[in-house]
C-alpha cells in the first residue's frame, strides 16, 4: 500500500472511501425523494442530505464528478419545487421563501459537480 501525500486520504487504502460516503448519500436522496413526491407534511430531509453531499463534493471534487451523475438532478428539483408548493401554506410564512431559495441553491452548487 501506497502513501501519496499527507491528506486523510492520500494512501492507498484510504483513497476510495470518500466515494462510499457519495454513495450512501445518493442512496438515501434517491428514497427521499421517492418519499417526497407524495409528501403531505411540511418537514422534508432532503435539504441536510443534498447539503452534506454538496459539502463532500467541494472537498473531493474528483470524486463528486464521478458520483453526481448518478443522481437527476432535474427530477430531484421537479419533486422539491411539487413538494414546496403542495405543502407551502403549512410551512411558517417567515421560513417558506427561504427554505425554497436553500434547496435551489443547493441544487445549482451540486450541478456544478453534475457530468451526465
Amino acid at each position: 500500500m501506497k502513501i501519496h501525500n499527507e491528506l486523510p486520504e492520500g494512501n492507498e487504502m484510504a483513497s476510495l472511501e470518500p466515494a462510499r460516503y457519495f454513495n450512501l448519500g445518493i442512496e438515501q436522496v434517491e428514497q427521499i425523494v421517492e418519499w417526497m413526491e407524495d409528501a403531505k407534511g411540511p418537514t422534508q430531509p432532503l435539504l441536510v442530505h443534498l447539503d452534506i453531499l454538496l459539502l463532500l463534493s467541494e472537498r473531493y471534487p474528483s470524486v463528486a464528478e464521478d458520483r453526481i451523475y448518478k443522481l437527476d438532478l432535474e427530477n430531484i428539483s421537479t419533486i422539491f419545487l411539487a413538494w414546496h408548493e403542495r405543502n407551502s401554506a403549512k410551512i411558517p410564512t417567515k421560513f417558506r421563501e427561504e427554505i425554497k431559495e436553500s434547496g435551489i441553491k443547493i441544487l445549482e452548487g451540486l450541478k456544478k459537480y453534475w457530468k451526465p
